[in-house]
């Protein structure tokens, strides 16, 4: 949100003030802004929405640091959760507004509207212009706003990033099965809302690795990426034959959770049909389910067509009194996903990109117990593409990691 900076009005106020407050009222001077921008410029602020990075135009200001306070342009994040930002230009403000919460913000000042309730800001928003075009961005607080709108914010000193999850809002309706066994509770929840998926009635049969006595009763949950309204990566793009990830991941969930049900492992299936939940959403089913495993079914995309294979990503965690995954679970997500990436490689045939710590990813670092993503393969790439296509590819998948996952198991638990 670009803006005109150079009026009469402004030169006078510039002309008046100096090297005094720039916002004279919040005690923020033009000095705090400009060392903002000269040490954001050598060090970089970073923003993610959901795990995802945010882009920024090339005529934005980037993320500037002012008084410990990170402002960010109005309409890059709040846009792409799917909010409106309007610019009132006769009151110089900034109206986001996301599902039915929306916060005003005014030039210059450290007082917020909140759905009409007044609010105070520690650093006011503002148009700043930091290459002198006579442009300047409109920038506002991403965690003051973030958070108003009902979003959680963190702040990620290793990699100078704001993490920004969406709220967690209900866009479907979440069907639990009428028809299950009282004591199926935690394993199978949310998973039946699709007769042909249901555990009892499955055909497949598991003729691999055992799995340990002391594994039984250990859940893991299968989250199948995006879903709904979220279609995900897409292969050809435009044409005829265009091809959604969403319809890629489905099956192979359901074959994963039908293998590993025949293994005699408890999951719990998050959907069986094209149903959207936000990345928040999914890992407090994951916590709230008590799993001691998160698998995440997704397949790649890139911008450069020559990328190709399979990774899977994990996070190493370790809780605040500094207990680690394995103190906590007995199982770490670096060794499932270093078997499953194995598996899947040895199994699919697919160029091996090795496994990566991903802890910026929402899914990653919001689950309480290990977690990982799997990325099958590209469909960004011709030759991934069409072994994608392959009418058994979701079970070779699925398959692969199955075993990956039963061999992690039997491996922690002896």
């Amino acid at each position: 949100m670009k803006k005109i900076v150079v009026t009469a009005v402004m030169i006078a106020t510039l002309l008046i003030l100096g090297t005094g407050l720039a916002y004279g009222a919040t005690g923020i001077s033009q000095w705090d802004v400009d060392e903002g921008l000269k040490f954001c410029a050598e060090y970089p602020v970073n923003l993610a929405l959901n795990g995802q990075q945010v882009a920024f135009s090339q005529k934005d200001v980037p993320p500037v640091i002012v008084k410990e306070t990170t402002l960010i342009p109005a309409r890059a994040l709040f846009e792409k959760m799917g909010g409106t930002v309007t610019w009132q230009d006769a009151t110089q403000s900034v109206y986001v507004k996301y599902d039915t919460t929306e916060v005003v913000l005014t030039i210059g000042s450290d007082k917020a509207l909140v759905n009409g309730q007044l609010q105070s800001l520690d650093v006011p928003p503002m148009i700043i212009d930091d290459d002198d075009d006579y442009y300047g961005s409109t920038m506002i607080p991403v965690r003051f706003t973030a958070e108003a709108l009902g979003c959680t914010v963190a702040w990620q000193d290793s990699t100078r990033s704001v993490l920004v999850s969406s709220p967690s809002k209900q866009e479907a309706p979440v069907v639990y099965p009428d028809d299950t066994d009282d004591d199926s509770d935690n394993q199978n929840n949310g998973q039946n809302n699709n007769p042909t998926t249901n555990p009892d009635t499955t055909n497949t049969t598991w003729a691999y690795e055992q799995l340990n006595a002391a594994a039984k009763g250990k859940t893991v949950f299968i989250d199948i990426g995006h879903g709904g309204k979220d279609g995900g990566s897409l292969g050809h793009k435009g044409q005829s034959d265009q091809l959604q990830e969403k319809d890629v991941n489905l099956p192979i969930g359901v074959k994963l959770n039908e293998y590993l049900r025949s293994a005699g492992v408890n999951t719990y299936l998050i959907r069986s049909t094209d149903i959207y939940y936000t990345l928040l959403e999914r890992s407090e089913k994951a916590n709230t389910a008590g799993a001691t495993i998160f698998i995440s079914i997704h397949n790649n995309s890139s911008e450069t067509a020559s990328a190709k294979g399979t990774e899977v990503l994990y996070n190493s965690k370790t809780n605040a009194a500094g207990a680690t995954e394995m103190d906590l679970y007995g199982i770490t997500s670096k060794n499932i996903a270093e078997n499953v990436q194995k598996q899947l490689v040895a199994e699919l045939g697919t160029n091996s990109r090795g496994i990566k710590n991903s802890p910026e990813m929402a899914v990653l670092n919001k689950t309480a117990m290990p977690a990982i993503i799997v990325e099958g393969a590209f469909l960004s790439n011709e030759s991934d593409l069409a072994l994608i296509r392959r009418d058994d590819y979701a079970d070779r998948y699925a398959l692969a990691v199955a075993k990956g996952i039963i061999q992690s198991m039997n491996q922690a638990f002896k």
